[in-house]
């Protein structure tokens, strides 16, 4: 699992602080630190001139840290927080770095339901699960392999009619399911 951890930032989040304050933050999490910077907007009329703040403690420092974590769930929100403090403790969410091929290969074992859960934890499972790449590893895994020959139409437009046509029947395979797992808990 630490080869997926070829860089050495785990996580990094810049946003404006919220309302009246028009100050800018982010927040960094390395494999060794986190970095947290402030640059404060200042009033040119008063001609003061704030300089850029950065902060850099290790992880044992941050998860004793009180003042950072208040700063961080003030500007970021609490569910922020717990997820920095994750990776500070070595909480680390492998399977979202998982490479491309590899990610869609396992979502393809999921049932349909689950793939749909899946595709609404993050944007990266997002788009992985609303792949064409996706729905054929689908396809191969639960699907007898059916062939499709349609005269005067490329082979190329035949599979993406199969694909989609495919997908259509998976959907609705998973509105079954999910009416008959209501009808059971019932």
């Amino acid at each position: 699992m630490a080869s997926l951890l070829k860089e050495d930032k785990l996580y990094e989040f810049s946003q404006q602080a919220p309302s009246p304050c028009k100050d800018f933050y982010q927040l960094l999490v390395t494999k060794k630190e986190v970095v947290w910077r402030v640059w404060k907007v200042s009033n040119p009329y008063k001609r003061e001139r704030a300089q850029p703040g950065e902060e850099r403690k290790s992880h044992n420092d941050f998860l004793v840290d009180d003042h950072l974590q208040g700063h961080i769930k003030t500007v970021f929100g609490s569910e922020m927080l717990a997820y920095v403090m994750n990776l500070c403790q070595q909480r680390i969410d492998y399977l979202v770095r998982l490479p491309k091929s590899l990610a869609t290969h396992i979502l393809s074992f999921l049932e349909w339901e689950d793939i749909k859960s899946m595709s609404k934890t993050c944007k990266r499972f997002q788009q992985l699960c609303s792949s064409d790449g996706l729905w054929e590893c689908a396809e191969r895994s639960h699907c007898s392999s059916g062939s499709l020959m349609i005269e005067g139409v490329s082979s190329a437009i035949q599979k993406k009619l199969l694909i989609f046509h495919r997908r259509h029947a998976l959907l609705n395979q998973a509105r079954q399911q999910r009416r008959m797992s209501t009808k059971a808990l019932n």
